[in-house]
């Protein structure tokens, strides 16, 4: 819609996103598709690392208890948002909630989608590597293959004389 605007709406924290869900169900049962166009929970990604070396992605908010809705402000759409489950108030000024300008909204993807995280390694192919685990430790090896999905490197060791491939989980190994 051509007059809707985003608007910034204060939640309770942590629960920005059974807000968005609570608003996208209110515009389908009140008939507000027209005036509440929609909703984004500012969130970029996230790596961290578990036990056993497990890799999880997760959506990190980098505003807790607040959330972006574009809508066209009536009072009947007014009252709907700020009526909704867990949402406070919006960001107002003299009664009148202030939109978002364009630039100020474009900032704020530009820095979400730097700020998104993918795993990456230290490790490259060819690469002299050391495994700090006995029986091979203190001598370096070449990096044959890098796997970021199992979490594992293949050395090149000589062994009796032959290049001899082994697995080692990153843990086992330093790239100086």
């Amino acid at each position: 819609m051509e007059n809707a605007k985003w608007y910034v709406i204060q939640v309770i924290s942590w629960t920005e996103e059974n807000v968005k869900q609570s608003l996208f169900q209110r515009r389908e049962s009140f008939s507000l598709q027209d005036y509440i166009v929609d909703v984004f929970v500012p969130t970029h990604d996230v790596v961290t690392l578990r036990a056993w070396w497990v890799k999880v992605k997760k959506q990190k908010n980098i505003f807790p208890g607040y959330i972006l809705v574009e809508m066209v402000v009536t009072n009947e759409s007014w009252y709907i948002v700020r009526n909704t489950p867990n949402v406070t108030w919006f960001l107002w000024a003299w009664n009148v909630p202030v939109p978002v300008s364009g630039e100020e909204l474009a900032q704020l993807k530009w820095m979400l989608a730097k700020n998104s995280q993918t795993f990456s390694t230290k490790f490259k192919l060819w690469d002299l590597a050391t495994i700090t685990k006995w029986p091979f430790e203190w001598n370096e090896w070449i990096i044959s293959e890098i796997n970021d999905k199992k979490w594992y490197i293949k050395l090149n060791i000589n062994l009796l004389w032959r290049d001899t491939p082994i697995e080692l989980d990153f843990s086992q190994v330093k790239v100086k």
